[in-house]
């Protein structure tokens, strides 16, 4: 499985690159790549937008579309390498862990991913993907349509991804963090 913190966001009601703030004293796209890696990704990619200012991390990759928000990234990360699984985490979601990643793995089959779903939306940015989605992917670019959840919700019409009922006690862990922790 490959890992992928989606970190290129522009952070307009944060202000400033949320990858950078630190929650527990550590950078979120740090504290990210590290809950890929326990939830057992062989490879860990960061996906960034053209124009931020750089993270201190190797593997990185650019976002081919422009002002294309999560979908861009979601784009790049499927092309970012041969694995039959992309792990994708945003860097905004701070109550994600590792044992949520081995729960998703646990409904993954090949050509299958799997994504949680709670009473008010599908969590398509913490979710597992067939690493086969990417033409989808282009061709939504193309057209600009760039929302993330409808292209997950194709998928799982299309029998390519898993969609597991999130009980309400876990809706918490899906909270996008976009003002500053106190």
């Amino acid at each position: 499985m490959l890992g992928v913190v989606l970190a290129g966001g522009e952070s307009r009601r944060m202000g400033s690159d949320k990858a950078q703030v630190a929650v527990d004293g550590e950078p979120l796209w740090q504290r990210q790549v590290r809950v890929l890696r326990g939830a057992g990704a062989e490879r860990v990619v960061l996906i960034r937008r053209r124009g931020q200012g750089p993270i201190a991390f190797g593997d990185q990759r650019l976002d081919v579309f422009a002002r294309s928000g999560p979908l861009a990234g979601l784009h790049a990360a499927l092309g970012a390498g041969c694995h039959r699984w992309v792990a994708v985490l945003a860097v905004d979601m701070p109550g994600i862990d590792a044992p949520w990643f081995s729960w998703l793995l646990g409904f993954c089959r090949p050509g299958l991913g799997a994504m949680a779903r709670h009473a008010e939306a599908v969590e398509p940015l913490a979710a597992i993907y067939p690493a086969q989605a990417r033409t989808e992917i282009a061709g939504l670019l193309a057209r600009r349509d760039l929302s993330v959840g409808r292209f997950a919700l194709a998928l799982a019409a299309a029998g390519r991804m898993a969609v597991v009922p999130l009980p309400a006690v876990g809706v918490r862990r899906v909270a996008s963090l976009n003002t500053r922790p106190a």
